[in-house]
């Protein structure tokens, strides 16, 4: 009398393992999922916990030198050029560096050493009080001639934190004279002068980094090139 349910039985249980089958699979389906977001989360992370770690002279990023001429302080090139461009920049601003990496080359050797351009950088300082230290650390660079290389050195360590540690390691890689530099920055000879840069900027309507003014006439990165070609065309 029991043989009629044996079918029943075996339905049951192939019921049952397909559903174990189906559990087993959305688990390793979870499995996967969440370790795909633990590796994204370590990911992001990292993006923001890495640029921020402590740096030292051992570990300040070095920049390829770049050779410019004529240059008077913060500026560079002939001061007779018929296109005189000033940059408003901020030296944690991750357009202003992209330019610097992207495009100021090829304002040096095609307009700048060729006698085309008179170039001014303006430190315009607003986005964190870390841009205003680096500004007057570079100003202090300025007094020993080396205004462009600690330039080059700020935007070569973009993202790391411009404490005045960071910013002592960058003098000493450039070569500064240590206690000019110290007595410098410490004494805050060019507080008054960064903030200076930044009013004027203002005054200009100039809210954004970079900025550039060509000739009087504002514009920006990807437009400079353009903006210079119409000056010397109206020369």
């Amino acid at each position: 009398m029991a043989k009629p349910a044996q079918p029943v039985a075996k339905k049951a249980s192939r019921r049952d393992a397909f559903r174990a089958q189906r559990l087993n699979q959305q688990r390793r389906s979870r499995a996967i999922w969440i370790g795909i977001a633990t590796i994204a989360a370590l990911a992001v992370a990292a993006i923001l916990i890495i640029p921020n770690l402590p740096v030292s002279p051992e570990n300040v990023q070095t920049p390829n030198t770049r050779v410019r001429t004529q240059v008077e302080g913060t500026s560079v090139g002939d001061p007779n050029a018929p296109v005189k461009v000033v940059e408003y920049s901020d030296f944690n601003c991750v357009h202003c560096k992209n330019f610097w990496v992207e495009s100021e080359e090829q304002l040096v050797n095609d307009y700048i050493k060729t006698g085309k351009v008179y170039f001014q950088y303006v430190p315009m300082s607003f986005i964190s009080p870390t841009s205003f230290t680096a500004a007057e650390a570079a100003y202090c660079a300025m007094d020993q001639e080396k205004f462009w290389e600690y330039h080059d050195y700020l935007f070569a360590n973009y993202g790391a934190d411009f404490t005045s540690p960071m910013l002592k390691a960058i003098a000493q890689q450039i070569g500064l004279d240590m206690s000019a530099y110290n007595s410098c920055f410490n004494s805050g000879k060019y507080q008054l002068k960064v903030q200076q840069d930044l009013q004027s900027a203002q005054s200009q309507g100039i809210n954004s980094t970079p900025t550039f003014v060509v000739n009087g006439e504002k514009t920006d990165r990807g437009n400079l090139f353009a903006v210079i070609e119409k000056a010397l065309s109206e020369k």
